[in-house]
């Protein structure tokens, strides 16, 4: 997440919790309201109302959990009526909050297979690399042209791979896993 990112989700929150304050304080300030009107008929009889309850203050909201990610996913009937099961408890708000839940807990209990996938995709990409160079070597030896992408396509900066036959809005090059620009 980037620092503006970071900062206009930060100045969201604060706004979202100074908005639930306010209609805490708005909604309090008309049960107020009807209790004076109350009370003053009641003094009137000899008798005092008890003061509406103050309200319950919103809860803060965690920012360091910010979800900026979306993903669609088709999950099997028995694992919705699960989550669905898990919001009308009351265990999450939304369907959203206990997905994300169930994905990042998911992500942990199998961190060790995720380590060894991610240290494989390494030595790939290492390998991958290392084929690239020789393949390179090979052509300035025997002195063939680089080969460039066509007028309007992208080349991949890390590994000069032509990129103009995948979709322009992929964000990371297919064959080195470099991160790419988006323009």
């Amino acid at each position: 997440m980037s620092s503006k990112d970071l900062i206009n989700a930060y100045r969201e929150a604060l706004n979202e919790m100074l908005k639930r304050y306010k209609d805490v304080l708005a909604e309090w300030r008309s049960e107020f309201d009807k209790w004076k009107n109350r009370a003053k008929e009641e003094i009137r009889r000899g008798s005092i109302p008890p003061l509406p309850p103050i309200p319950k203050v919103p809860p803060i909201s965690q920012l360091s959990g910010v979800r900026s990610n979306v993903v669609a996913s088709r999950i099997r009937d028995e694992d919705l009526k699960v989550i669905d099961m898990l919001v009308e408890a009351g265990v999450f708000k939304t369907r959203s909050e206990a997905i994300a839940y169930l994905v990042s807990e998911g992500i942990k209990a199998c961190r060790d297979i995720i380590d060894e996938v991610s240290s494989t995709l390494e030595e790939i990409r290492r390998i991958r690399r290392q084929a690239e160079e020789q393949i390179e070597r090979l052509r300035e030896k025997i002195r063939l042209p680089e080969v460039k992408a066509e007028a309007g396509g992208r080349i991949c900066p890390s590994c000069n791979r032509d990129l103009s036959n995948l979709p322009e809005d992929i964000r990371v090059c297919p064959y080195c896993g470099a991160r790419l620009s988006v323009d």
